[in-house]
């Protein structure tokens, strides 16, 4: 029976009389009151027919009993009931969604509403009393209609680019439900087999993807139960946050564990001995065993502060209640040390009374804030949360804030910079920063700036007016944002959608939740994608141009140290740059001087300046043809072209430095850091080192002194640079080529140009000996089974295949140790090396060719597969083939080999028929 109220029997005495007070009529026991629906938040709301959340406000009861359950169901216009969850008890007495229920009547066996209908969720309580008469409450009801089905835009394809010069390009698949992306902490260009990345999977995997995108378990069975359950709903909980420690590159999950008939959470910090690609060890640094959690509603985001502190973002449990209890953790962004200890700092640490929930809180009142990122610009913490139906927002979490989440849909809006007025889900947030992998090779107007995953209806096929896609948010002087711009959206006809999301070394990464066919979202089958900046108007990584606004004379450079005096700008001509074009994961140094005139490994190179990726009109007044070196960066990569000390004399700590570019602000120096103060720098190698990197500012102040170094060894880097270094770029041949696989055996190095080994330019690396080759950034490389001594002007030079920049092998390849012929070249620049006509005879359009390679989408005026006669200029020497690399390394046979002179047809076998052609001396 519920608690019932009775009048006190009482005796008074009063002038010798007896007074007794009479028993009244029994009070009535109450039904709960009737619930509150908060979601869907508004009536006649639009939903999307196949993920209807249904959350209600806090149960109340005037008698004070308990509550037992809630019935859930949804009715059509017309009254029907087509959705019921029975009495359900738990979390989902507040919040529950259509997987958690079944479908009857007209509805039965489908598994969402029909898109474009009104209906109507109901929903009534029941409580403890176990009285008949009084133990439901009244039914609660909201009408809202489903939404009108999107279909996918005709020949467009999975994911769309909604903003120039960007493109998405899967990268790993087979993953089952990827929910968070944390990318391996170091260098990782030209390290195909060790750690890029570590995706979390939510049924209990840690996935790690290697530098060649090859995908393998890290650890598995992190979770103590069957996490298999509905979509959307129950099945929503499992193992969520990943954070890389970047000193040890331990791992960090969080994730739930059951006890009993609850879940609790809890964080592993795991090892590895293998550098990184499986975990040799693990130890719970967290476990809060009184925290019950709910399906979604969970443990999530984990970040490491500037502070080195460990910031762990939980959820409300679904009881909006915990939110700004501070003696729960649920609720809250937690703030520990890295070993789980908890920080004295922390604003309401209080030691006195025992250590507790109230002292791990950084920020609370928060609902679900899921997804967290630092932005180095201010150095302070954002997370995104979704609302109750209404008002997802987008906060800056500061120290000891009330973010007051307490159950109402207007609670989202406090201390929100952005709040979405309908729900598009925000579940993950990512700064394109300078000093987190130079901002995934976006240009510098993208610097700083917000990326948020919004996840959208969960489980919803096609694309959604709601989410499935990637936004952007920028920042204003005063630190409020910008609306949001979308960048990628969803445009299959599946279910997929994104959900994690992380900047890498080359572009911004993120999960597909689902796999995008089937529908069981529990199976294996999702992908990772890049967004990758990749503008059409670049030919190649870096053109240098000599007139302002891309005009004039140009030349295209690859990853290496390129001065006028050595004819590193023969094509531009010395003191004649003034614009330039660079492209995504590249960084240029421009510098007045070169190493003419003693100023290799002693003088200063003059004013120098930093270039990022982006389009630069003009180089500035001050260096505007005046420029004599261009140091172009490359990602940092492992390599033995330089390598730099710490101490003077080639001593202390070490770093093995490959051709590219490392910066201390970015982290790309960590054995030597600021202190480098000797080096050697290998045989064909250079290195131009400054004392300032681009955090001395980027396209407009200097970033010098700076000083070029040759080949050799050097015990001090001179007055004013032994210990004051932080940037570093080192250049190398184009090319090197290995008689045996892995990079070993005899080796060759190859500047840019073209080789053939009938005149012993194969002599060392030895002829029909090559197995395996490096080539660096912004290269391209054509090798060839023949060369000219016998097939100059005529035949075929093949087999051939072109390679783009990496390490390559060729070993069980038609190629291995067959190779005679190897064309090295970066890609345009102007001249009249070779002239193409479109007719035989010299007829025809025609256009001009300097020294370097031209593909299909580069052939000029002439057109492609429209060349049938040529001219190669006295000195120069041309390969032209069928076929080009447009889908990467690729077999481009027939190839022929034209030497200087007048050819007045092709051939009928490469007549309108050409799409590479390749110009050297």
């Amino acid at each position: 029976m519920g608690h019932r109220r009775s009048l006190p029997v009482g005796a008074a005495l009063m002038s010798g009389l007896l007074t007794v007070a009479m028993p009244g009529p029994a009070a009535q026991a109450a039904p709960p009151a009737a619930p509150v629906i908060t979601e869907p938040g508004a009536d006649n709301m639009l939903v999307s027919a196949a993920d209807v959340h249904m959350e209600s406000a806090p149960y109340s009861d005037p008698d004070g009993d308990a509550h037992l359950c809630s019935e859930w169901e949804i009715v059509t216009g017309g009254g029907e009931r087509v959705w019921s969850s029975g009495c359900t008890g738990g979390v989902l007495r507040n919040h529950i969604h259509m997987g958690d229920g079944v479908f009857e009547n007209s509805h039965a066996g489908r598994a969402d509403l029909i898109p474009e209908r009104d209906y109507a969720v109901r929903v009534r309580y029941r409580d403890n009393s176990g009285d008949p008469g009084s133990e439901w409450s009244a039914w609660s009801q909201r009408p809202f209609r489903t939404a009108k089905e999107q279909k996918p835009l005709p020949d467009a394809p999975q994911w769309v680019v909604k903003q120039d010069g960007y493109r998405v390009e899967e990268v790993a698949g087979g993953f089952q439900l990827p929910v968070n992306i944390a990318m391996a902490p170091g260098s990782q260009q030209g390290m195909a087999k060790m750690p890029l990345f570590y995706v979390t999977e939510l049924y209990g995997k840690i996935k790690v993807v290697k530098g060649d995108y090859s995908v393998s378990t890290y650890e598995s069975g992190l979770l103590n139960f069957d996490p298999t359950g509905a979509f959307p709903g129950s099945g929503e909980i499992g193992l969520s946050g990943i954070v890389v420690e970047p000193k040890t590159g331990d791992v960090l999950a969080a994730m739930v564990y059951k006890d009993g008939s609850d879940f609790y959470p809890k964080i592993v910090r795991f090892s590895s001995s293998d550098g990184g690609l499986t975990a040799s060890s693990s130890k719970t640094i967290l476990d809060l065993d009184d925290e019950p959690q709910a399906a979604s509603h969970q443990i999530s985001n984990l970040s490491i502060g500037p502070d080195g502190k460990l910031y762990v973002h939980m959820g409300d449990a679904m009881q909006p209640s915990t939110a700004r209890d501070k003696n729960t953790a649920r609720g809250k962004v937690l703030r520990l040390n890295l070993d789980g200890s908890i920080p004295d700092d922390n604003p309401f640490y209080d030691a006195s009374d025992g250590l507790t929930a109230k002292d791990m809180i950084f920020a609370y009142g928060l609902r679900n804030a899921f997804g967290g990122s630092w932005r180095a610009s201010d150095g302070q913490l954002y997370a995104v949360e979704n609302g109750p139906g209404a008002n997802d927002r987008l906060a800056r979490i500061t120290k000891g804030t009330d973010y007051g989440w307490a159950g109402g849909v207007n609670d989202m809006k406090k201390n929100a910079l952005y709040t979405w007025e309908t729900t598009h889900a925000p579940v993950n947030i990512a700064f394109t920063e300078q000093s987190d992998h130079h901002a995934g090779g976006f240009p510098e107007d993208k610097w700083g700036r917000a990326f948020v995953s919004e996840s959208g209806p969960t489980y919803a096929a096609g694309p959604q007016a709601k989410g499935k896609r990637i936004v952007e948010f920028g920042f204003k002087a005063d630190g409020s944002v910008s609306a949001p711009k979308t960048l990628v959206e969803y445009n299959g006809s599946g279910k997929s959608t994104v959900a994690g999301l992380a900047v890498g070394q080359d572009g911004l990464y993120f999960t597909g939740l689902y796999p995008d066919a089937g529908t069981d979202p529990t199976k294996a089958g999702a992908k990772i994608y890049r967004v990758r900046y990749a503008p059409q108007q670049v030919a190649s990584q870096v053109m240098l141009y000599s007139d302002r606004d891309f005009k004039g004379a140009f030349q295209a450079l690859g990853a290496g140290v390129h001065d006028a005096a050595n004819g590193g700008l023969g094509s531009l001509g010395d003191d004649r740059l003034s614009s330039m074009k660079v492209g995504p994961g590249y960084r240029v140094v421009v510098c007045q001087d070169d190493s003419s005139q003693g100023r290799t490994n002693a003088l200063n190179l003059g004013l120098c300046r930093y270039y990022g990726p982006g389009q630069h009109e003009f180089v500035g007044a001050d260096l505007n043809d005046k420029v004599s070196l261009v140091a172009v960066m490359s990602g940092p990569a492992r390599g033995d072209g330089v390598t730099a000390y710490r101490n003077p004399g080639m001593s202390g700590a070490s770093q093995p430095l490959g051709v590219g570019g490392f910066e201390s602000s970015a982290g790309e120096l960590p054995e030597v850091g600021a202190a480098t103060s000797s080096m050697v720098a290998a045989a064909g190698h250079r290195a131009v080192v400054c004392q300032n990197d681009r955090e001395a500012g980027v396209n407009s102040a200097q970033v010098g002194p700076c000083r070029l170094f040759a080949a050799g060894e050097h015990p001090s880097l001179g007055a004013n640079f032994d210990g004051n270094v932080r940037m570093i770029a080192v250049g190398g041949p184009a090319v090197t080529a290995y008689s045996q696989a892995g990079k070993s055996g005899n080796a060759q190095a190859y500047t840019p140009g073209i080789y053939e080994a009938y005149k012993g330019q194969f002599s060392i690396v030895g002829n029909d000996a090559i197995t395996s080759f490096r080539v660096e950034p912004g290269y391209r490389l054509v090798v060839c089974n023949n060369d000219g001594k016998k097939l100059a002007n005529k035949g075929d030079l093949g087999p051939c295949k072109t390679f783009a920049a990496g390490d390559h092998s060729l070993a069980g390849t038609a190629l291995d140790n067959t190779i005679s012929m190897m064309a090295v070249l970066a890609g345009p620049s102007n001249g009249a090396r070779m002239t193409v006509y479109g007719d035989r005879d010299f007829k025809g359009v025609n256009n001009k060719y300097g020294i370097g390679v031209y593909e299909s989408t580069e052939i000029g005026p002439v057109g492609n597969d429209k060349i049938s006669s040529l001219k190669v200029a006295a000195g120069h020497r041309a390969v032209v083939c069928r076929h080009d690399s447009a889908k990467g390394d690729a077999a481009i046979s027939p190839c022929r080999l034209y030497v200087a002179g007048d050819h007045k047809y092709v051939g009928a076998d490469l007549n309108d028929d050409i799409s590479l052609v390749a110009v050297a001396k």
